[in-house]
């Protein structure tokens, strides 16, 4: 063997190292922005002449924090706000790029479905995109007024900042209506997690009792037995009334106080994807019973658990900006050990002032056999779609083309200047470092869509939605099986309904 062939085959192996320890690590994480780094040139250029981009921007509100949203589409000027200059220093690169005026059009207070067929009776379609809340969006699917972004040209669906594993979660008979992209961080923002109060913690010695909490999300080792134990454990009854108020201190702050929201993180889809693309239900097993019968033990018991709405009724929430950021209140002050949430809620008030530090975990499996933690994105947060009519006032080329070739430049520089800002310096700076950042990363990469929440089957707002029947399912386990047949039929019905309607519209194309 010379001695060239022999440097050769030792630069081989030196590069088959990372993969190789890869393979030992588990899944890796990607680093934000760095994956696409210095790929300009790979993107297209183009003269648009100074048209304008336009999202259609539809808000929850104005009057308190947008829930929904996020301040990820425009900003008019550099103001030191990091995610703000993010904004402006990504779309400035658009911009330039290609010759256009990044903007957008807002509206508030109302359901997109309403907007949206204010414009298209209105004859209004000087707008490129649209972004808006959830499954409200979803619900706008049968009624036309979206394209497909399969079908767009110039973007690939395949590229890290187009979150190739939510793309496969909200399509629907190969069509995808919906999707989320690194333009907007609500894939972060949104996605579910756990908060635990480091003071309750101690106070309460869980790692005296159970193991570090972080080595054992590490080990595989967090899981919903684990966590319904800690739960328990955490139980004061500090003013001696005999019960468990929001003056005492409790195991856990949970949304509906129902826990229905772990039947996902262990593991349930509510519906399985077929090989056409169609969706069958999927909510009822020996498994779903079990998990809904450990829940219901620990959380209806009054003494452990506590919904938001229990926490805030008949309280002085003064001082907040609504009845849901005093609820969380309660944790940070000291009253709770777990309370469900997400990075969103990192940006209130009562975070940044909260003097205990707090850590944060994933959801927990259901069992260590479970392969990855799963943490789901809420329906409410805001996602994008594109119009199915074309914009008007563009004469120089197809409004498909440009409106393609904008979006996945834009994801691309977003994935490069806005997520490390919000990923790095804002969720990773706020208290998150050490162990709780690594913690972030493995939420990061389990991020999942739950398709029947985000279409919201069936969509008739008086009709039974197979959320509703879970929740009742978690409320009364002794009647789940029953409440499940006496639905399953009508609910199946509407997923097969949906799935036809959708593909009527895939092959009718764009209005």
């Amino acid at each position: 063997m010379n001695a060239k062939k022999l440097v050769c085959i030792v630069l081989a192996l030196l590069m088959c190292l990372p993969v190789l320890a890869s393979c030992n690590q588990g899944p890796q994480i990607l680093q934000p922005g760095k994956a696409n780094a210095n790929l300009d040139t790979q993107y297209p250029n183009a003269d648009y002449q100074g048209e304008e981009f336009t999202f259609l921007v539809i808000k929850h509100t104005d009057q308190i924090k947008d829930y929904y949203g996020g301040p990820f589409i425009d900003a008019e000027k550099l103001t030191g706000d990091k995610i703000s200059d993010a904004v402006f220093n990504r779309n400035s690169k658009v911009e330039e790029k290609y010759n256009v005026v990044v903007n957008q059009k807002e509206e508030v207070g109302k359901n997109p479905s309403e907007v949206l067929n204010t414009y298209v009776m209105a004859g209004d379609f000087s707008y490129d995109a649209i972004y808006g809340w959830g499954y409200k969006m979803g619900a706008c699917i049968p009624d036309n007024y979206f394209a497909d972004f399969a079908t767009l040209p110039n973007v690939d669906l395949t590229k890290e900042y187009w979150a190739p594993s939510a793309i496969e979660d909200l399509s629907v008979g190969g069509t995808v209506y919906l999707a989320i992209n690194d333009i907007s961080m609500n894939k972060l923002e949104h996605a579910g997690f756990i908060f635990f109060n480091k003071k309750v913690y101690d106070d309460f010695q869980i790692e005296d009792k159970f193991g570090n909490i972080y080595q054992l999300v590490r080990d595989g080792k967090w899981t919903l037995d684990t966590f319904l134990e800690m739960v328990k454990t955490a139980n004061r009854d500090v003013n001696g009334d005999s019960a468990i108020t929001r003056d005492d201190v409790f195991g856990m702050l949970d949304g509906n106080g129902l826990g229905s929201d772990f039947l996902v993180t262990c593991g349930v889809s509510y519906t399985t994807k077929n090989e056409d693309g169609s969706h069958s239900l999927n909510i009822y097993s020996e498994k779903t019973l079990g998990i809904i019968e450990d829940i219901h033990a620990v959380f209806s018991s009054g003494k452990y658990v506590k919904s938001y709405e229990e926490i805030f009724n008949g309280a002085d929430t003064t001082g907040y900006d609504d009845q849901w950021q005093y609820a969380r209140s309660i944790f940070t002050t000291d009253h709770a050990l777990f309370a469900g949430g997400n990075a969103n809620a990192t940006s209130e008030t009562a975070f940044r002032n909260m003097e205990s530090e707090y850590g944060i975990v994933p959801n927990p499996k259901y069992d260590e056999a479970q392969e990855n933690y799963i943490a789901e994105i809420s329906p409410n947060a805001s996602i994008f779609a594109i119009p199915a009519t074309t914009r008007q006032d563009d004469l120089a080329t197809g409004s498909m083309e440009r409106t393609g070739m904008i979006l996945e430049y834009m994801s691309f520089k977003s994935n490069e200047v806005l997520l490390p800002v919000y990923y790095d310096q804002v969720l990773k700076g706020q208290r998150v470092d050490g162990d709780d950042a690594a913690m972030l990363d493995i939420v990061r990469s389990t991020t999942h869509y739950e398709f029947a929440k985000m279409y919201k089957v069936p969509q008739n707002e008086a009709d039974i939605t197979v959320q509703d029947t879970v929740e009742l399912m978690f409320t009364k386990p002794a009647t789940a099986t029953s409440t499940y047949n006496s639905r399953k039929t009508k609910l199946q019905k509407e997923l097969d309904e949906y799935f036809t309607d959708v593909l009527l519209l895939a092959a009718q194309g764009n209005k």
